[in-house]
């Protein structure tokens, strides 16, 4: 969730997910991961934060925001489901139960308060539609929508996690900050309940023994539950959490709690004259909990803790949808210019080369052009030499195989590209022979095929005789 880089100068910051913490006094604080860990920039106002983002001082993508828990109508509720999702499914169907208003009118989340067996036991949020609009209107006033929002005490329990180890303990988490303070309980790291609380005109040592008494009714609750190990994590200024700190170690009775530990606050900001001025000093109950609302939008089990209406979260899951479409067709198409660009380029290179061979070659190419036709001529009388020593040998041939009843008066050679033939005339004293001259040449190595192709009786004083007509290939030609 927070893959994107960030960047930040002077007076400039970018990144993707940042958290906004709205205080009493109209402040606002804006959270945001840096490499040195969660970064914290105090704003005099929301018009200040406004004045910023136009400037493109501040580039945010995302943004988290937080509802105050008393505003909201807290259920717990059983249902028969193996992962929160599962009851985050089902939580729709029970709403009739748990509150008398039409779903049009609500909007609910969902987060985890223990698990046993195949149920699981949830702890639902449900706020009336028309007071998240009151909370968001000034964050819509400037331009910003969020896209995540969430119960201020969840926040507060996922910083008092991140930065003290909680997640596996049972722990009571106390934030204190002048004249207010957040006492919350958290089981395994799941939030489990809250109270607030502030001086109201009455003198701090009994604000703080206030404090103290419902840290030790939260320790009996917790008792109650079974759970025997209970930490207490204290953050605030140092005066504040010291004195918390010395109530509790003299007067927290047995059993006393596993451990006490006070907490140093985020790193913050000031955002002054259109610049940062680092190591504002006062520690910041708002700054808790813009950090608490940064670390949990990337924290899996509060992923069904949005208090977003269901139609922001469809429009926001739609463009995130388009957008990915829109990216992959780009990416697509650039695979196929790409893939295309090789062989082209390929091409180009060979199209450069054989240019650079023609322009060496242009030159000698008229000489080239009469020694290949010379060449030409070569092979071919070559060849005709070749053949000259076949006729003494196809004489030869003719001699020895040819029966005596059979005399050649004429031999006919012809030669082609491929092929060489001869035509043969003579006179057989019977037909029957003439024919069987065929079959006496059968043994003859260069003559081929002897095909007997006219025959034909002729009178003669005394007696008759047979011309013949003979055609044939010679071999290895």
């Amino acid at each position: 969730m927070f893959g994107k880089t960030f960047l930040m100068q002077k007076t400039k910051v970018k990144t993707d997910w940042a958290s906004l913490s709205l205080a009493d006094d109209g402040s606002v604080m804006v959270c945001f991961k840096s490499q040195d860990g969660y970064c914290c920039i105090r704003f005099n106002s929301l018009l200040q934060l406004k004045e910023a983002i136009d400037g493109r001082k501040i580039a945010i993508n995302r943004w988290i925001v937080a509802v105050p828990w008393n505003l909201c109508i807290l259920k717990s509720l059983i249902l028969p489901a193996s992962d929160l999702s599962e009851a985050a499914s089902m939580i729709e169907f029970e709403l009739p139960t748990l509150v008398p208003l039409s779903p049009e009118k609500i909007v609910y989340g969902c987060t985890l308060l223990s698990r046993r067996d195949n149920t699981l036991n949830v702890l639902v949020s449900i706020l009336k539609l028309s007071i998240l609009n009151r909370v968001i209107e000034p964050y819509r006033a400037i331009g910003i929508k969020p896209h995540k929002i969430i119960l201020n005490t969840l926040a507060i329990q996922s910083w008092f996690n991140a930065n003290n180890g909680t997640i596996s303990d049972s722990s009571i988490n106390v934030l204190v900050d002048g004249n207010r303070s957040t006492v919350s309980t958290g089981i395994d790291g799941n939030f489990k309940g809250a109270s607030d609380f502030g001086i109201d005109g009455e003198d701090r040592a009994v604000f703080f023994r206030r404090i103290f008494d419902e840290i030790l009714c939260q320790k009996e609750e917790l008792l109650c539950c079974g759970e025997k190990e209970i930490s207490v994590f204290l953050a605030g200024a140092d005066g504040d959490t010291g004195q918390l700190k010395i109530l509790l170690d003299e007067k927290s009775g047995r059993p006393a709690f596993s451990k006490v530990i006070a907490a140093a606050g985020p790193k913050i900001a000031c955002y002054d004259n259109g610049g940062l001025e680092n190591g504002l000093a006062d520690f910041g109950f708002g700054a808790v909990i813009a950090a608490g609302l940064l670390i949990s939008a990337a924290d899996e089990k509060l992923k069904y803790s949005n208090l977003l209406p269901q139609r922001y979260l469809r429009k926001f899951e739609k463009k995130t949808l388009l957008f990915n479409y829109a990216v992959t067709g780009v990416l697509s198409v650039l695979l196929i210019v790409l893939l295309w660009m090789c062989p082209a380029a390929v091409n180009i290179r060979v199209e450069r080369i054989s240019h650079k061979i023609e322009s060496q070659i242009a030159p000698i190419e008229h000489i080239a052009g009469g020694v290949d036709s010379k060449r030409q001529r070569v092979k071919a009388i070559q060849k005709q030499m070749l053949n000259r020593g076949r006729i003494t040998e196809i004489l030869k041939e003719l001699y020895l195989y040819t029966p005596k009843a059979i005399s050649i008066s004429e031999l006919k050679f012809t030669s082609d590209y491929d092929k060489a033939n001869i035509e043969i005339k003579g006179q057989a004293d019977m037909l029957s022979s003439a024919f069987e001259y065929t079959d006496a040449m059968n043994k003859a190595k260069l003559l081929d095929k002897i095909q007997i192709i006219n025959a034909q009786q002729i009178p003669v004083p005394g007696g008759s005789v047979v011309e013949f007509k003979a055609n044939c290939v010679i071999r290895g030609i």
